[in-house]
């Protein structure tokens, strides 16, 4: 990655005097910012801007590190065998016209895969705005050249996108408007090899950088992703795009249509103790606020202290800091004699701080009511944060930056700023607040969720590394036809085989026998008891309740005589019946486990039973994962109570749940021809837990659905 963020020297094929050509861009920006050395590329030109230009890249003397192409996507394979023949050190491949278009596109980005897989040569690209450096000030970029060289500034926060034109309209809008500054700005686009692991690997690494956001809609390698954001003190921050369940509708199982295109990527994010912002603005204020101001996670609650100049904006933080999980500081008698000593007597101090009456007390004096009370309340040590209120262009209003800079610094306590009031006075002062560490928000909701995101409860866990082997299917004491099942089978297993293959490793399933006759029915029945619950299985079918195979409460043989009748009618003949005990009581859960295209093996709980896919209540994990990671997932939740004793019911011992979730990981990464695991419900009581429904999906190896 050096020769991408420390050339010496860069060539840029599709460099033109064209104005309003991307090339000339490139190379304006480079002229602009870059001190080493510049070789335009195009037959067609002598030179251009006053640089010579070369017709082709072996017509330059000495080396080149790094090739820039905004060429047509059908002249890239040419370019790409002069860069190996020259020697190159890395090709960066901004134009597009690639897998994002076409048969012909995605064929394109293979031909520059199989080159890297070839050469060795790193390509960055294509379809991507390219590379800024606002510590160097370099601009490796089409962006506008009379645009982004006026406003870049430095920064400790870096951003990797998986987009060319989002970002760089985006990064304009943000350093235009004063709001931060940036170290690395990273577009990545279609990934063809380089990738968000690389890039991220090396800005962890960066000393210039201190948060890392990134915007990505899929992961190339995701388990090293999460190693590497699992592994690092510094905070990274994602917006995942791609949300939609489009993607889960043809979904076999229960577990594959719950995990959709997006909840196993935010269940392994957060496992990793990755952030996830919701939107781009939010994205980047994140990552300013995580570069000032280190995480609190293990020292503090998250009590804010509210400095404001309105009751009613006091009342709306409130509002919103208890929506985020955070709580309004309750400030010592200490404190409180301390701020007194700045109010009239008729105003009594109270959480939120309201000191207008303060200002006005001492209107006309030389007191700086802020900074005193600022003073007074980082004293507190029932203070983690502050939040200050303020409005910018009132005369009476007196705001020392720089001495609230010095006051959070010395304090070692974050405070966050909400301004508001004339648009130039508010504009110059978040320029200086940025200049001197302090953080300033437009909107108050906003800077509430950047203070909740210093407090939140730790997700970071080590990578758990000791997955018990799961023996080979011949030594489970499987029988030889289930044995076969697992070798050979694929698709979706009825119930029946499902659970079979679940008991095998230790997954207990409900009493239950096949009939295919109902002359067996009196024997079993005998030994299970009544009520019972006659399943049909039938080949292909896994929901069984949109089919209509499945009778609950059967309470007598006269019953059961006429519901297995009914169950083998509507299977026309062509299946068997699974007999149950009727288990009562208990929570129902859903556990599963999926192989996924990026993240690999993971497991899932969540709320089950009829109620899973209207609630959507689960959490994903990957696996392997131990005993601690297990209850994590448990812990994460939106309705972890129900396992509490809800409602009277007899609370669950969380361990016998994560002992399976455990299981499930075990199995998953023992047996690589299990693609999904499906249960149920999982009915859990007290200390136990049973599979009640079951299906179990085998099959060969999960493909990548990206064109590398």
């Amino acid at each position: 990655m050096h020769y991408f963020f420390n050339p010496q020297s860069i060539a840029v094929f599709g460099a033109t005097p064209k104005t309003f050509k991307g090339g000339y861009a490139i190379l304006r920006n480079l002229i602009s910012t870059f001190q080493g050395r510049i070789y335009p590329v195009n037959p067609q030109h002598a030179s251009i801007e006053g640089i010579p230009c070369f017709p082709a890249l072996a017509d330059i003397e000495g080396p080149v590190d790094l090739v820039i192409l905004f060429i047509a996507a059908r002249m890239v394979p040419e370019a790409l065998e002069q860069c190996a023949a020259k020697g190159v050190r890395g090709i960066m491949i901004e134009s597009g016209g690639f897998a994002e278009t076409d048969d012909e596109g995605r064929a394109l980005q293979r031909a520059i895969s199989e080159f890297v897989r070839r050469t060795g040569i790193r390509v960055w690209g294509p379809n991507c705005m390219g590379l800024v450096d606002g510590i160097r000030g370099h601009i490796f970029s089409f962006t506008d050249p009379k645009v982004l060289p006026s406003c870049l500034l430095p920064g400790p926060v870096s951003l990797i996108v998986q987009s060319g034109m989002l970002s760089a309209g985006f990064v304009v809008d943000i350093l235009s408007h004063g709001i931060t500054g940036f170290s690395k700005i990273c577009s990545i686009g279609n990934k063809a090899d380089i990738h968000e692991s690389d890039v991220l690997a090396h800005l962890l690494e960066d000393p210039d950088t201190r948060s890392v956001g990134l915007y990505l809609e899929s992961f190339i390698d995701g388990r090293r992703f999460l190693d590497l954001c699992r592994n690092s003190d510094k905070p990274v921050v994602v917006l995942k795009g791609g949300k939609s369940e489009t993607g889960a509708q043809a979904a076999i199982s229960h577990t594959a249509s719950l995990a959709g295109n997006y909840r196993v990527a935010a269940g392994a994010l957060a496992h990793a103790g990755v952030y996830e912002a919701q939107d781009f603005k939010q994205l980047v204020d994140f990552c300013r606020t995580l570069a000032l101001h280190p995480p609190r996670r293990s020292r503090s609650r998250g009590r804010i202290a509210v400095i404001t100049f309105s009751g009613a904006s006091g009342i709306v933080s409130s509002d919103f800091m208890e929506e985020q999980g955070l709580s309004v500081a309750e400030l010592s008698e200490a404190t409180k004699i301390r701020l007194g000593r700045l109010f009239p007597q008729w105003m009594p101090v109270a959480d939120p701080v309201d000191i207008w009456p303060a200002i006005e007390q001492h209107s006309g004096t030389d007191l700086d009511i802020y900074s005193l009370a600022l003073e007074a309340v980082l004293d507190d040590p029932g203070v983690d944060a502050v939040l200050v209120h303020s409005f910018s262009g009132y005369t009476r209003i007196r705001l020392n930056l720089e001495e609230m800079s010095r006051q959070s610094r010395a304090s070692g306590k974050p405070v966050l700023l909400w301004l508001l009031g004339r648009h130039e006075e508010v504009f110059q002062a978040r320029k200086r607040a940025r200049d001197l560490g302090l953080l300033v928000f437009q909107e108050l909701h906003r800077a509430v969720e950047c203070l909740s995101i210093l407090f939140q409860p730790s997700g970071k866990l080590p990578r758990f590394e000791g997955a018990q082997p799961v023996p080979a299917p011949s030594s489970t004491g499987l029988s030889a036809d289930l044995s076969r099942v697992l070798e050979d089978a694929e698709g979706p297993q009825d119930e029946w085989t499902s659970k079979r293959i679940l008991q095998a490793f230790g997954i207990p399933s409900v009493e239950e026998a096949v009939i295919e006759d109902f002359s067996r029915f009196e024997g079993v029945a005998a030994r299970m008891g009544f009520p019972l619950v006659m399943k049909g299985l039938q080949p292909g079918v896994v929901h069984k309740t949109e089919h209509g195979l499945i009778v609950l409460n059967i309470r007598n043989p006269q019953e059961a005589g006429e519901s297995f009748e009914r169950l083998m009618e509507r299977m026309n003949g062509n299946g068997s019946v699974l007999l149950q005990k009727q288990v009562q009581g208990g929570v129902e859960l859903i556990l599963g486990a999926i192989r996924d295209p990026q993240f690999g093996p993971c497991v899932m709980i969540g709320v089950g039973g009829v109620l899973a896919h209207l609630v959507a209540d689960t959490v994903f994990a990957p696996a392997p994962l131990g005993r601690e990671e297990a209850l994590d997932a448990i812990g994460r939740l939106r309705t972890p109570q129900i396992l509490d004793g809800f409602r009277g019911s007899e609370p669950v011992d969380r361990n016998v749940i994560a002992a399976l979730l455990v299981n499930l990981g075990n199995v998953m990464i023992g047996c690589p021809r299990i693609r999904e695991i499906d249960i149920n419900p999982v009915l859990a009581t007290g200390n136990s837990a049973v599979a009640v429904d079951a299906t179990v999906v085998l099959g060969g190896p999960i493909s990548r659905t990206d064109h590398r």
